[in-house]
């Protein structure tokens, strides 16, 4: 019976850390279970907002990207993803002289 209790506690404790890992930070995730908004900083060089794009992915995730122009001039677009593990871009839009 010992076993059975000790791997039962052992598989919740492995789910509970899957889930966890898999709603940190997710998007919208947390807000919907009515933990509060989701955040995202905007970058340093920030200066005013040209566009925001949202599309999913094949696996459901959902890409933002921010297109803004920066203290120097410049447009930028920022791709931010759900898991904070996955690679975001970033591309800079210079004119050509």
């Amino acid at each position: 019976m010992r076993l059975s209790k000790d791997f039962f506690l052992g598989f919740l404790s492995c789910l509970s850390l899957f889930l966890f890992l898999n709603t940190m930070n997710c998007g919208r995730t947390l807000s919907r279970l009515g933990l509060g908004d989701q955040h995202l900083d905007l970058p340093k060089d920030f200066k005013a907002m040209v566009s925001v794009s949202l599309h999913k992915e094949a696996n459901g995730d959902t890409i933002k990207d921010l297109t803004y122009e920066t203290l120097d001039g410049n447009y930028r677009s920022v791709e931010y993803r759900d898991k904070p593990w996955q690679l975001e871009g970033g591309i800079t839009w210079k004119k050509k002289d």
